[in-house]
Formats: C-alpha cells, structure tokens, sequence
C-alpha cells in the first residue's frame, strides 16, 4: 500500500466497536500534519455484552449521541466489527489470480468457521510470498465474519446517522494507524509486533512497514486477567476489574500492587507462550525479517508494568503506543473523554486507524 493523502481533506469517521467500547474518531490531512477534528467513547455494560439485541439498541442510541454531542464533520462512516465477531484464518495457497484466490480461500474454509461458508463474508490479504512443495505459495490472511452479524452492524450504524464507505478489520487498521510514521523506504524492511489487548480478545499484528504480515486473535485478554485476580483474592469480577484500574491510576501502595500482579503471572505466561506461538509461525514465513520491537495497545496497555513482564516474557524491546503521536488536537477535541497529551492513548489505535483508511490506496 502507498501512502496518498489529500492536503486539507476531512477523512471519515473510524468507528471502533470493541467488546466493552465503542469509539469514534475524525481525523484530517492539513498542510504538515494530522489533525483531530472529534472524537467520542462510551462504555458498553457488562449485560448488553452477550446480548446482540441489547447491545444493538445501546450501540444504536449512544452513537447517536456521541454524534451530537461532539463536532463530527459530515457522517461518512467506516467501521470496524469486534475482533470476536471475526475468524482469522493463515493459509498458504498456491499463486493464482485475486478470483482464483478467493474460490480457493472460501474452499480451505469449508469445516473451520462456526458457520456456513455460504453464510459467511470472506476476505483475504495476501501477506507475502515463500516456496513450499517446490512451488511458490502464497501466504493468505483469511477472515470471516457470518453476513447476518455483519448485516446487523451495518444497519444499526445506518440507523445511527452514518452513511458507510467502509469496512475494515481491527488489524489494518493497526497498522494504518501507525503507517504514516514509517515513511521511509527502509521501513518496508522494519518488523514491527503489535499486541493489542482487549478485553475478550488480544489482537496480534506484525507488520513490514504499511502492510499486515501476520494477524490472529487471541481469547486471552483482560477478562482472563479480571477472572484470576478475583479467583485469587475470592472477590467479584467487578471488584477486580476497579483493583485493576486503580493499578493502571497509580493508587496502589507497593505491596498490594505486588501481591496482586503474583496473581498475574499464570495468565501472562500462557499469554507469551501464544504470544511466542504466533512469532514462530512468522518467523517460519518470512525467515530474514526478525522482529524489531513489540508495541503495547489497547485499553490493557494503560498498565506499563503488565507490558513489561509481557516483554520481558518475549524478549523484545517494547513500547506503549500512542496513536494520536504528531496529532493536532483542533478546538478541544477529545478533551471531555481525557485525550490529552500528558501520555499515550493505547486504546485509540483502531479508531484513528479506520479513520485514516481511506488515504491509504492498495
């Protein structure tokens, strides 16, 4: 993908729907720089989470107000589904033309989707190239998503207001997010490991400079973290879930935080093992890029000392991203949901990064 921008034009907004939030961002290309025009978050609760028609109706509502309540230019929309709503499947296929390639993808996906191909919306990305069987194979980044789950996002984001250009994934929008840092034609060569950790599910993105390498979503995230804390002080999950937060907040005296990260280490270990897992699978792909450092996302990445033992774990230099680095704030925006600048915002990633996405061209 090539970087094409447009000096002054307004880009859509990215509409991250994640399992505990959703977030809204617009971004704009000015003369040197990206500027943020709003942005908007609400938090979904916990008893709409496994409820499609309840979280439809919140979702329906709160976008809505978000909408209103921020200074949203024009309602062109992409958006993105929660990372559990989609199957991500590697394959590697013979090379063939893109219609080839499909037949072949929705062929190798018959018996491994929790439903119906013929009910399923499939996409793939081509992700590089290696010899395997004597031949030249393509390495295939499949995803699926069942079409009634799709169709129901797309309606209720029509209903809100929006009018959809746009469909992405979690992990394009990753790295679109973070490709207008790496302009340089050296950084096709740079292996960047993005862990983006949710609350259902962990995104892992490996990216060559603006494109995807490898991606799989992992089921161990901040819930599995939440669930060992009140396992091992025999409180609720709720109640874990603010000893957590208070940790992220610095208002934990040293030995609590010590005691309650113990609790951590079962978790975070199986955590790096899958962590590890997916590194070696790339590693047997794409054998001369090693990976250059790991970039800490999403809600889980506001505890810095969580990322560290995760990499410590991999032995990998690591750092927490900041989506909204080398962004213009324009007229307050972001500023009543705390997007200042007085650190990262890990959990923006996706937001900013489908917003971007039309000024990336394939």
């Amino acid at each position: 993908m090539a970087l094409r921008m447009v000096i002054g034009k307004t880009l859509p907004i990215g509409m991250d729907i994640g399992t505990s939030t959703v977030k809204l961002a617009q971004m704009r290309q000015a003369q040197d720089t990206m500027e943020l025009l709003a942005a908007g978050s609400c938090e979904i609760p916990v008893e709409c989470r496994k409820d499609p028609d309840r979280k439809m109706d919140f979702l329906l509502k709160n976008v809505r107000t978000i909408l209103k309540s921020n200074r949203f230019k024009d309602r062109h929309c992409i958006f993105s589904l929660p990372a559990e709503a989609t199957v991500v499947q590697h394959l590697r296929l013979p090379k063939g033309t893109p219609q080839e390639t499909q037949t072949l993808v929705e062929s190798e996906l018959h018996g491994k989707l929790p439903y119906p191909v013929k009910d399923a919306v499939i996409r793939y990305i081509v992700a590089g190239e290696m010899v395997g069987e004597g031949e030249i194979k393509q390495e295939i980044i499949a995803v699926a998503s069942a079409r009634a789950v799709l169709e129901a996002y797309l309606q209720m984001t029509r209903r809100a207001g929006l009018d959809v250009v746009g469909v992405n994934i979690e992990p394009c929008a990753i790295v679109e997010c973070f490709s207008r840092l790496f302009r340089r034609s050296s950084d096709t060569g740079r292996t960047i490991l993005f862990i983006d950790m949710g609350a259902a599910t962990t995104q892992v993105v490996l990216s060559h400079g603006d494109r995807v390498a490898f991606a799989r979503n992992l089921f161990a995230a901040g819930d599995q973290l939440d669930r060992a804390v009140a396992d091992g002080l025999k409180v609720s999950l709720e109640q874990a879930r603010q000893m957590r937060l208070q940790l992220m907040r610095g208002k934990q005296d040293t030995s609590a935080e010590d005691a309650l990260y113990h609790l951590l280490d079962p978790p975070l270990d199986s955590l790096a093992d899958e962590l590890t897992q997916c590194l070696r699978y790339y590693e047997s792909v794409f054998r001369n890029q090693g990976v250059e450092r790991a970039i800490f996302l999403g809600g889980q990445a506001n505890d810095t000392r969580l990322c560290q033992a995760i990499a410590r774990r991999l032995n990998l230099p690591a750092q927490v991203g900041d989506p909204l680095a080398r962004v213009k704030r324009m007229e307050g925006a972001g500023l009543a949901i705390g997007l200042d600048r007085r650190g990262p915002h890990p959990s923006w990633a996706v937001a900013v990064g489908l917003s971007l996405g039309t000024a990336l061209a394939a």
